[in-house]
């Protein structure tokens, strides 16, 4: 349909390609543009040994009502296992996909594309600017590409699923309140590094780690002694740590900060040599961990503008490891109904053809 509204998701992780399968299976003309020459965000896949594996340590909890309402709702099955985790509470119950978390991502793009919205991978988003004056008048969208040219994407609506400091600092022009915008800065985050070795041994029993020690990481996952080994070649075990961008291991090159990631872990398990190490992958991150929110909810800071980023849930920090998926969905979802119930106002019309309503079983 010509008068389809359009919206322009900024970001193609996990709350970005989650609005982009609602809104385009309720009839928007959806466009997500994304920075990095793939799709995940933190739930970013590589392809190790026969399998795609997260570049960070995910599973699923019992408790995670919208994940698994979503992963239900897209033909998706859970596995779960018992797991030994280090301190009180001994024993767990997690869930993995029997194909990843890059069996989500996939069926979300899968979704997106078959119901005729589009992904622009190395676009990356220099300003978000007013189409106009007028009432509902929409944005422009300012891009560079990686080949140095840019472009102008129009829309009805935006939603920035990217860092809360991105969001303010491209969106100079548009009439958000001082105030809402330092909350938004007043956001910070640290900064992660991670490792993922494919080991030729298993270091422990222990799938989940947490450490109180001087060691350059402060959290030890094994992910194949819940997940098995699969058709990874080895047990895949993450060192995960968090950092301040300030900080000399951030800059420091992925053969310096393996190093000393390694020797720490050594110390811990003697052992595991370096001649177990099959492969490593190192992945760092600058908006990881939200640390302080704003005294407000700000989702949705201008007229048919919304932030679908994580902080702005303010999720449980027992949600470990890197685990807030469940919040962010349940973000989304409510993000997306919003946008539904204002194209139907807008439009002027509640039996509006062009915007069809989210079933009530699909928001948690």
């Amino acid at each position: 349909m010509n008068d389809r509204k359009t919206v322009l998701i900024v970001g193609a992780g996990l709350s970005g390609l989650v609005c982009g399968m609602r809104l385009s299976k309720a009839g928007f003309d959806v466009h997500i543009v994304e920075e990095l020459t793939y799709p995940g965000g933190l739930l970013a896949s590589s392809r190790i040994g026969k399998e795609y594996l997260e570049l960070l340590p995910h599973h699923l909890r019992k408790t995670d009502r919208a994940l698994l309402s979503l992963a239900k709702e897209e033909g998706l099955t859970v596995d779960w296992f018992d797991s030994l985790w280090y301190g009180r509470a001994s024993r767990r119950k997690v869930g993995y996909f029997p194909g990843g978390f890059a069996s989500l991502i996939n069926i979300l793009i899968q979704d997106i594309t078959d119901n005729g919205g589009r992904i622009s991978y190395s676009t990356t988003v220099s300003e978000i600017a007013s189409r106009g004056e007028g009432e509902h008048s929409g944005y422009v969208t300012s891009c560079v590409l990686n080949n140095s040219g840019s472009v102008e994407i129009e829309s009805d609506y935006v939603i920035f699923t990217g860092s809360c400091r991105s969001f303010v600092n491209c969106s100079h022009g548009l009439p958000i309140p001082i105030n809402s915008r330092d909350q938004l800065m007043n956001i910070t985050y640290k900064a992660s590094i991670s490792i993922m070795m494919v080991l030729k041994r298993c270091p422990s029993e222990v799938y989940f780690q947490r450490l109180d020690t001087n060691a350059p990481f402060n959290r030890i996952v094994n992910h194949s002694n819940v997940f098995g080994t699969r058709s990874y070649g080895g047990n895949i075990v993450y060192l995960v740590g968090t950092c301040s961008i300030s900080d000399s291991l951030w800059i420091a090159s992925d053969e310096e900060i393996m190093e000393k990631y390694f020797s720490a872990f050594h110390k811990m398990y003697p052992v595991i040599k370096k001649s177990d190490i099959k492969s490593w992958r190192l992945t760092k991150n600058r908006y990881a961990v939200s640390e302080r929110y704003p005294e407000q909810f700000l989702c949705t800071p201008a007229e048919n503008m919304y932030i679908c980023a994580s902080g702005l849930t303010k999720f449980s920090t027992s949600a470990i490891p890197e685990n807030r998926m469940d919040d962010i969905v349940s973000l989304a979802n409510e993000i997306c109904k919003k946008v539904i119930e204002t194209a139907k106002t807008e439009h002027g019309d509640d039996n509006n053809p062009v915007v069809t309503p989210i079933a009530e079983g699909m928001i948690i």
